[in-house]
Order: structure tokens, then sequence, then C-alpha cells
């Protein structure tokens, strides 16, 4: 079996590991850490670089224990038994310390490079290279040397302001459990990513993606068309807290993220009384309700709370809420 290691969101390891379990059914997992799980499975490294739930995903060439990033760099050099196969063009060497990019010795880089080279029949380029390998050290004294093989395009650019990583909204939508012919609805979608992920990676059934921006409503739409996802998400203008176009019961999952954080004014907790309110009033008994914010949430005797998973967004503290309708 191969051996790789992906990295998430931390505080979404219970999600990912039973997401991995899914699409990965040979799966072994060697450990687990919170932000980074490694396993074993014979799946081809193309199809784990797909994984949507994921940060990024990396080929294991050698792993250690209580070593420095140094030492392993050392061992990595003077190591001649592992082994990789790339198709060719170029690499760079990437070195990480507690999720912190660090440099290497000059000496001890260059070295690494003429090893890759030698094994991988790859060529050096630091700037723009065609693969990646990666040197990382936790904080919990793991370590690894690896190839990246997941690609995905740098957020800062490829994100609108506020949106949701994609890998993200993928895990929301996981924990509201989707399942066929059911109607689901994110009354704040704002660019997309919760509603575009349903309807990308999940069983049959209506998505309706709804904001009262009319700038986000009509931007969503011709994103909607140009993805081919127009017979499975409906983008309406509505009010999240005057969802009159729902009957009582008629919704069957509920996953968004309110304002909060650093675009937008904090609500008041009124705005967030109001809006579980109308989720619970919209929502099918044992409907599920999944929420993303950094505010308190007050009681709604209607919505019971399963589970509370602390995390981060952008730096910022936050949680995400799954509760079912009683």
């Amino acid at each position: 079996m191969k051996s790789y290691y992906s990295t998430f969101i931390p505080g979404l390891g219970q999600p990912v590991e039973e997401a991995l379990r899914a699409a990965l059914p040979d799966l072994k997992i060697t450990l687990s850490l919170d932000g980074l799980v490694a396993y074993e499975t014979d799946a081809r490294p193309d199809l784990v670089a797909k994984l949507p739930f994921v940060t990024n995903s990396f080929y294991i060439l050698r792993r250690f224990q209580g070593s420095s990033i140094q030492d392993m760099a050392t061992e990595v050099v003077n190591d001649r038994d592992w082994q990789v196969e790339s198709p060719r063009g170029t690499f760079r060497m990437i070195a990480s310390l507690a999720n912190q990019l660090v440099p290497l010795d000059s000496k001890i880089m260059e070295a690494l490079e003429k090893r890759i080279a030698e094994k991988a029949k790859l060529r050096p380029n630091r700037s723009k290279p065609d693969h990646e390998f990666w040197l990382l050290e936790r904080s919990e004294g793991y370590g690894f040397f690896s190839l990246r093989v997941s690609h995905h395009k740098a957020y800062d650019k490829s994100l609108q302001k506020g949106e949701l990583r994609p890998e993200l909204a993928n895990v929301l939508c996981r924990l509201s459990e989707p399942a066929p012919n059911e109607l689901f609805l994110d009354p704040f979608c704002g660019s997309g990513a919760i509603p575009i992920q349903r309807a990308k990676f999940f069983s049959s059934g209506l998505v309706f993606a709804s904001d009262n921006d009319p700038k986000k409503v009509e931007s969503l739409k011709e994103r909607i068309k140009d993805l081919g996802l127009k017979k499975r998400v409906v983008v309406r203008r509505d009010d999240a807290l005057k969802l009159a176009r729902y009957e009582d019961g008629s919704i069957h999952k509920i996953v968004t993220d309110p304002p909060w954080g650093h675009f937008v004014d904090v609500p008041t907790a009124e705005f967030y009384r109001a809006m579980l309110n109308e989720f619970a009033r919209v929502l099918r008994p044992d409907g599920k309700l999944v929420i993303l914010t950094a505010e308190s949430l007050p009681a709604d005797e209607r919505l019971a709370l399963s589970k509370k998973l602390d995390i981060l967004v952008s730096g910022k503290k936050a949680a995400v809420y799954v509760m079912v309708r009683r």
C-alpha cells in the first residue's frame, strides 16, 4: 500500500477521517494529528490529489519521529533507498516547521536538490516548478519527507472577498449528512461556496441558494451557469430572516455561513435569534442545520445541538454548530 498524509483545517479531524474512509475503502489511518492525518491506501496519487475535503495531500517518501528538520534533510541526502516515480520536469524543495515555512542551510539545500534530481530525474527550479518536495516537522515531534500530489490554486487570487475555502464548504455539507432527493438551503449564500460544493460532490436533490445582496445573487447565477449546475441549484434574492417562500417543515438541510468576521458588521443577538427562529420553522422534523460562525448562538428549544467543532478561519476563531430540528 502507498503512504500519504493530508492536511485540513484544524478542528475538523472527525469529519475528515470519516470522509476519507468513505472515499478510500481500503484506508488504514496510521497517524492522527490536529490538522493532519497520515494513512495507507492502494489509491493512485491522482485520486488522492482530488479529495475535495482536505487542503493538500502528499505522498510520503520517508517518515521521522523526534528528528529536527535539519537532521531529516541530512538523512534524506544520505539515504539511497527511498524511491519516487515522477513525470519529467522541474522541482523545488520546501521546508515547514510547525506550519511555518523556514529556510534550510544553503549547503543542505544544494545537497537535497542534487539527491532529488538524481532519484526523481527532475531538474531544480525554485520559482515555478512542476513538482514540490516537502520536509515537514510538526510540533508533536513527527516529520515527513514527501512529494506534494495536490495542486490547488492560490486562494488569495481565486476566492472572492469573504468566500469560504472549498474544502471547508465541502466539510460543512458533509456534516449535514447529505441524502438523495432532499431540499437543501443556504440562505446566506454569498459567493456560493457551500451550494456549489453541495451540488458538485453529493447525491441528487435540489439546492436553494439565496442572499439579500442583488449583486451577489446575479454574480452567483452566472457562476452556476458557467459550472453547468443550473439543473441542481436555484439562486434567488431572499431575506434569511423572512423565508416566506418556504412552507413550514419543507427543508431537509440548511448549511450556511451567516455574517461574521472581518468583512461585515457583527450582527446583534436579535439578528441571530430571528435567524434561528426562521430556520427552525422551515426545517423538517429531524432536519439538520449546520452553521459556521464566530458568534455565540442563542438557544432555540426547537433546535438540539448535536455537535460543536472549534476551528480557525483565516486565523480567526470560529465554530461549526450542528443542530437537529426536534
